[in-house]
């Protein structure tokens, strides 16, 4: 059944919407940036050296800013619309996944930012390309209170007694090598069910909030843990000794970029001020040929 409209109400829906149309102005035309990749460098005056360790990244996000004001969280690669024109200051900061978590993403607070002056154009598309940045001067300046990349003599890692198999240093075949000359690489055969590697030292990490990551290269089969142990020491003295949990990773087939945020698990284990590391599997079902591989384990704070 049609519904007929009186001629008097018809006139006045279309002299609103004619109202509505006049009054409206039109959708300004915004301008649209292109950012293809981000890429960590280090600086060349430090690139033979140990301070920073490898360039190894995973930038997930751009953090865009046009004139210090912030535009928006954008996931890599991006093209993000800005209702600029003319010359104007970028600023990017690099987004990371911390702990690996989507939901968790977050400008890594140890990265310098990507900035230059963009000339922007209505109805244009302007592309940033080979931005590249360094570790920052996060307060005063990032920290690396450990760097192991498995190059050199006398490594910092090693396996623990717990563990029923060693922690060795390869070189081949090259998949189990994510960089450089070397990876360590921990397995357990169907009649292992314990694999345990730690730092060799304990670290003196911020138990404020400022913030403390471990960053690592992994690959593997199977899932596995990585713990820290924290100390009180006072003096010569130790007085208390405790393990926690930090983060379970799943298996991953290639080799992958970790962000691990352990501040919160500093601060979990009290009075503990200095603290070793640890990775662990356990083989539950007795799997055969389980691996987990790391290289360019470094702490950041």
């Amino acid at each position: 059944m049609k519904i007929k409209l009186p001629v008097g109400l018809l006139l006045f829906a279309l002299t609103l919407t004619s109202s509505c149309n006049m009054y409206n102005p039109a959708e300004p035309i915004p301008s649209y940036i292109h950012i293809d990749n981000i890429t960590v460098t280090i600086p060349i005056a430090l690139q033979s050296s140990t301070e920073q360790g490898s360039a190894s990244g995973k930038i997930a996000d751009a953090w865009v800013y046009i004139d210090e004001q912030l535009i928006g969280c954008f996931q890599m690669p991006c093209t993000v619309p800005v209702l600029y024109d003319g010359n104007h200051t970028l600023k990017i900061r690099p987004g990371i996944k911390v702990n690996g978590i989507a939901a968790t993403r977050s400008p890594y607070p140890f990265y310098a930012a990507y900035s230059q002056v963009i000339n922007l154009e209505r109805g244009k598309t302007s592309t940033v390309t080979n931005a590249t940045v360094t570790y920052n001067s996060y307060m005063s300046h990032s920290h690396f209170p450990m760097i192991e990349d498995f190059e050199s003599i006398g490594y910092l890692i090693s396996s623990t007694p717990a563990s029923e198999t060693p922690f060795n240093f390869v070189s081949s075949p090259a998949s189990s090598v994510f960089e450089g000359l070397k990876s360590g690489v921990g397995s357990l055969r169907s009649n292992n069910y314990t694999f345990e590697c730690a730092t060799k030292d304990s670290f003196l990490l911020n138990k404020s909030s400022a913030p403390v990551f471990l960053e690592f290269n992994y690959k593997c089969n199977h899932v596995f843990t990585v713990f820290l142990t924290g100390y009180t020491v006072v003096g010569s003295n130790i007085t208390n000794t405790q393990q926690q949990q930090a983060l379970t990773y799943n298996p991953s087939e290639n080799w992958n970029k970790a962000y691990l945020y352990l501040t919160p698990t500093i601060g979990y284990l009290g009075s503990a001020n200095y603290f070793r590391i640890y990775f662990g599997m356990k083989n539950y079902a007795t799997e055969d040929s389980v691996g987990l591989a790391l290289d360019n384990v470094k702490i950041v704070q």
